[in-house]
């Protein structure tokens, strides 16, 4: 595989979870923040990932020690400069992406491959922020990543057959099942999950069940997993907020506009799992 070092830009909760897998499987992995105390807070959210990936028996406990050994740190965007590739997973901004991108490909030699971990934003936008568009390509993982197998590959019209091999290796290398989409806005997982998500909070806002009600007929009737409460709740209430929005900018289609509950629970702080309480209440 021609990737074997990688370097990720963003170390929140997706950002962490790349490197983790990353290091993991024996790829040499630098991570950047903005400052020391996101750097501390990353290095925290990595170390517990793979402890509990060892608990769950996923990787044997020797291998999330090498793995530790094998990703560094640092508030220094210039750490990039030797990568082989460049994940970008920044916060869902547009304006914020194609800054950092721009900065990237200054930084970076003219055979780095840049990426993205947009879930919405159309990676046309992205690439044209940088000199090497044909080489940008969507790596758009799915949370949690370590337990998450579907990566996203996303290709523009300019991007080149080859960096889409490279990357469809780079995800199969760790242990993920790419597919390969065309750039259209929210991909094929966001194109229709958002829709489901936002038509199940209309209905509780219209009074059609309660939230416990509507989660059942979508388990024990469809076998889903988790039902829309739930699994909006782990995406985060202000990611499904951002991706709704987003994706309505982009459509103008109104299954995409965020409906108003979404909205006032953000305003609330009520994130979902992440803060103790969305639909759901995780006291413990």
């Amino acid at each position: 595989m021609q990737i074997q070092k990688l370097a990720v830009v963003g170390c929140g909760t997706m950002g962490a979870g790349i490197i983790q897998v990353a290091a993991q499987t024996g790829l040499e992995v630098v991570g950047v923040e903005t400052d020391g105390d996101r750097v501390e807070a990353a290095d925290q959210r990595i170390r517990a990932g793979l402890a509990r990936t060892a608990q769950r028996g996923k990787i044997t406990p020797e291998l999330a020690e090498a793995a530790v050994g094998r990703y560094s740190l640092s508030t220094d965007l210039a750490s990039i400069k030797d990568a082989d590739l460049v994940v970008e997973a920044v916060f869902e901004d547009v304006d914020l992406k194609t800054g950092i991108l721009a900065e990237i490909d200054q930084l970076v030699g003219p055979d780095t491959y840049l990426a993205s971990n947009t879930s919405t934003i159309p990676l046309v936008i992205l690439a044209g922020a940088t000199s090497r568009p044909e080489r940008v390509v969507g790596l758009h993982f799915f949370n949690p990543v370590p337990a998450m197998k579907l990566v996203e590959v996303i290709r523009t019209p300019v991007t080149e057959q080859p960096h889409i091999d490279t990357l469809v290796a780079f995800a199969e290398h760790l242990g993920k099942s790419p597919v390969v989409v065309n750039d259209v806005p929210g991909f094929i997982g966001n194109l229709l999950v958002v829709p489901y998500l936002c038509d199940a909070i209309r209905a509780y806002e219209r009074g059609v069940a309660d939230m416990e009600s509507i989660d059942s007929v979508l388990t024990l009737g469809f076998n889903h997993p988790m039902g829309p409460f739930r699994l909006s709740d782990l995406i985060g209430l202000d990611i499904v907020h951002d991706m709704a929005a987003s994706m309505y900018e982009e459509y103008k289609d109104p299954r995409y506009f965020p409906p108003p509950l979404l909205k006032q629970y953000v305003r609330l702080g009520w994130l979902g799992r992440k803060t103790g309480r969305g639909f759901y209440r995780y006291d413990d």
